[in-house]
């Protein structure tokens, strides 16, 4: 029976991100973070050696055999999970291959509350700035509806992508394996990440590509991280594998509040990097200069500087009067979804 290496076992248990690494297709539990830990509420030494569905309740997705067999390189679950004192939890999860040899034999899990977008609850690393990462949203017809202005690293202008087929961001012959990914995740309902092969600068590069269903099928939202750069001194490979699952879930959430925000009268929206997308995210859902600072590793005046960037480009002459339109759209929103029932 093959071993995770040491590298990988070290890089789970040291994570700020509360993340699981388990055994495939037995579950057996192999090492945990402190961070998962305090979710399951049980001592990391006692979780070592379970089976992850002694903690869950509820049918598996099945779609971790897929993972086994490599057609998907990921997947979302939304499972509830049993606490120590029998209280039932609702947790999200992205359930990642962490092993690049066939079949799969290890997975990593990374956990935050059902009740908690992942941009919120999971923290940022302070080298996230390594890498490209697209959000965007797709709509029924294939085509490209929004996407953050990252999108220029690739080497195509935001205006050029939107309203054109989403396909036009990936080598042609990632196109199936985006197409089943996507057939896959409107089945199960829920997200996925496959491997595809992208262009930066009309250069060929691997990507992770992490998308999700929505309605009406078989619309999706979708984040793509191309790593730039190398892995940084005295991080090895997994820390780094999980730092970039960690962002690309982050991302993924942020085309939630990409969506919401274009819903407003402000214009400009697709001028936002992802960056100050996630910054106007946080400061939107209550988050202050300080704490947002904190969260993702920046100084106070660094994020004051994006604010400001973002102000320009929405064309704002505050911070109140963006919370104030974004409240706006929000409301009226529910009502129309209200009035509508």
């Amino acid at each position: 029976m093959r071993e995770p290496s040491k590298d990988l076992v070290r890089a789970v248990r040291q994570s700020t991100l509360p993340t699981l690494l388990f055994r495939v297709p037995g579950e057996e539990i192999l090492a945990v973070s402190e961070e998962a830990s305090r979710l399951f509420g049980v001592p990391a030494e006692d979780l070592v050696g379970r089976n992850v569905e002694d903690f869950a309740d509820g049918p598996p997705t099945g779609a971790l055999p897929l993972v086994a067999a490599g057609t998907l390189s990921g997947f979302q679950a939304r499972r509830r999970w049993r606490r120590p004192d029998g209280e039932l939890h609702p947790l999200q999860a992205w359930v990642r291959a962490a092993d690049s040899r066939m079949p799969v034999a290890f997975a990593i899990c990374i956990l935050w509350p059902a009740d908690r977008a992942a941009w919120s609850n999971l923290p940022s690393h302070p080298d996230d700035a390594d890498g490209v990462v697209v959000v965007g949203t797709v709509n029924g017809r294939m085509e490209v509806e929004r996407i953050s202005d990252d999108v220029r690293s690739l080497g195509s202008e935001p205006d050029e992508v939107i309203g054109a087929s989403v396909f036009r961001l990936f080598d042609v012959t990632s196109a199936a394996d985006v197409l089943h990914a996507l057939a896959e995740a409107t089945a199960r309902d829920q997200g996925v990440c496959i491997a595809v092969n992208a262009h930066i600068n009309g250069k060929p590069a691997m990507a992770d590509l992490m998308l999700r269903p929505t309605y009406p099928a078989p619309s999706f939202s979708f984040s793509m991280m191309c790593t730039g750069r190398p892995t940084n001194t005295g991080e090895t490979a997994d820390q780094r594998t999980l730092q970039q699952l960690g962002r690309g879930l982050q991302a993924l959430a942020l085309a939630d509040a990409l969506t919401l925000l274009q819903q407003t009268d402000m214009s400009g929206v697709d001028k936002l990097t992802t960056r100050e997308l996630d910054i106007t995210a946080r400061l939107l859902s209550g988050d202050r200069v300080p704490a947002i600072a904190s969260a993702i590793y920046l100084s106070q005046s660094t994020v004051r500087n994006h604010l400001s960037r973002v102000f320009h480009k929405l064309g704002v002459g505050s911070q109140q009067e963006m919370i104030e339109k974004f409240r706006e759209t929000a409301e009226r929103l529910r009502l129309d979804d209200t009035s509508s029932t």
